[in-house]
Order: structure tokens, then C-alpha cells, then sequence
């Protein structure tokens, strides 16, 4: 039972009056969720815009990252000539993307904390049964995303069977998760430029597929133009970036 110490109702005013200055309503501080994991960097804020101007295929909310796992692929010097006497084939609304990637996932919403135990569940099994590998440039294609809103200028790779394996490792940790596994039956490929243009389809030039096939077929004495390293996988939750493997 509790004791309750009663007064007149002067003295109880005057109490209330007292305990309404003495007493704050106390508010536990929360943890910061900035926390920093093992293998990570930040991409720069200019950069982020720069590689996220495109519109998004999921709505934003609150507490859910976008989650995408993809391969990186180094831009040699042969290689980024080559890109620009391709893009030049096509008007100026075909843009240039800064990153050169092989995507391993589709890019999906997930919860802040699922973050970490994807990320060392990748990390584990990759260093298991990854074999790294080289890829490459077969053909130039065009692809168009899910919401036909973005179309992006592509490389075809080979290699199928080297990626599948990594897509059924990568596939294992997501589906463990609850998360989606990458498509049935996915082309490998780098984009390297993108429209948002709507008349895009109709801007292209009647021709455009011989001339990049020239173009490829001017660098094929340049390995370092057609081939690309596979080894270093990463994990991007949005602007953070986690190498998963490191390339030698």
C-alpha cells in the first residue's frame, strides 16, 4: 500500500507550484545508429547524387536501406577511350555513368539491421568458394530498367558460369534473410551510360549497332580494354559502401 502525505489546500498549490519547477521529465538519450562496420567507406555526398540521380524503384521509408551487391570493375585507361567513342555514336541526353559494375543482385529495400549479418554471411562464404576470374566485353547492347524509365547503354560479358556461381552464393545469404534472389535468367553486363529521355527509342541512330561494333572491334588488341577482373565484390546500403573481397 503507499503512503500518501495529505495537506491543506494552500500548502498543496504551493507544493504543486514548486514540484512544476523542480521536476523534469527525464529523457534517456538513444544510441546513434552512425555506427561504422568493418570493410566500409562512405561514398562523398556530390558522388552519391551523382550515381543516385536516377529515379528510384522502390518509395522511400523511413528505417529501410537500398541494398545492392555487385562486382567492381576497374576502368582502365583503354577502356574509358573506348567508352567515349561509343557514347559519341549517341545524342547528348545518353549520360555517362562515373562507376563501372557488374550487378550480383537487384537492388532491394531492407531493414538497417540486417545490414551486418548479410554483409559477414557474404564475407564467409565468398572466402569459401569465390574463385576469381576474368570476364569479356562480348557485344554493346541496350537495356531498359524494370519501370521503363531509365534505358543504359551495356556491355555483354561471358563468363556465365563463373557468375552463376557467385549469384547462387549470393542468393543463399538473401534468401536465408527473407530478401529476393537475382533474376531467373540474368545478363551479365556493365552499363557504362544512361537516358531518362522519353523519346530515346526514337533518337537512336538507325545504324547505331554496326558502328559500336566497330568500335569494340578497333580495341581488340588492347586487353585491358575488353577484359575485366572479377574479384572485388561489394556490398552498397545506401551511401555506404562494404568491400566484401579484396582484389589482389
Amino acid at each position: 500500500m503507499s503512503l500518501v502525505l495529505y495537506s491543506s489546500s494552500s500548502d498543496s498549490n504551493d507544493d504543486e507550484s514548486d514540484a512544476k519547477h523542480k521536476t523534469k521529465r527525464f529523457k534517456p538519450q538513444l544510441p546513434s545508429v552512425n555506427i561504422r562496420l568493418a570493410n566500409e567507406f562512405d561514398l562523398s555526398e556530390k558522388d552519391f547524387q551523382t550515381k543516385n540521380e536516377r529515379s528510384r524503384l522502390f518509395p522511400h521509408e523511413r528505417g529501410n536501406w537500398a541494398l545492392s551487391i555487385y562486382a567492381f570493375a576497374e576502368c582502365s585507361s583503354h577502356l574509358d577511350t573506348m567508352i567515349d567513342d561509343l557514347i559519341e555514336i549517341f545524342d547528348d541526353n545518353w549520360k555517362r555513368l562515373m562507376e563501372l559494375h557488374i550487378s550480383l543482385s537487384k537492388t532491394i529495400p531492407i531493414r538497417f539491421h540486417h545490414i551486418e549479418s548479410i554483409r559477414t554471411g557474404l564475407q564467409h562464404e565468398l572466402s569459401l568458394s569465390m574463385i576469381q576470374f576474368s570476364t569479356r566485353i562480348e557485344n554493346v547492347t541496350i537495356l531498359t530498367n524494370e519501370d521503363e524509365s531509365t534505358s543504359f547503354l551495356v556491355f555483354t560479358l561471358d563468363q556465365d558460369r563463373q557468375f552463376a556461381k557467385l549469384i547462387e552464393i549470393i542468393d543463399k545469404i538473401l534468401c536465408e534473410h527473407r530478401y529476393p534472389s537475382y533474376y531467373e535468367n540474368p545478363c551479365f553486363h556493365i552499363s557504362f551510360a544512361y537516358s531518362m529521355d522519353k523519346s530515346r527509342k526514337e533518337k537512336l541512330p538507325k545504324d547505331w549497332k554496326e558502328k559500336c561494333l566497330a568500335v569494340l572491334k578497333q580495341y581488340q588488341c588492347q586487353p585491358n580494354a575488353i577484359t575485366i577482373a572479377v574479384d572485388d565484390i561489394r556490398l552498397k546500403a545506401g551511401k555506404r559502401v562494404y568491400q566484401l573481397t579484396k582484389s589482389t
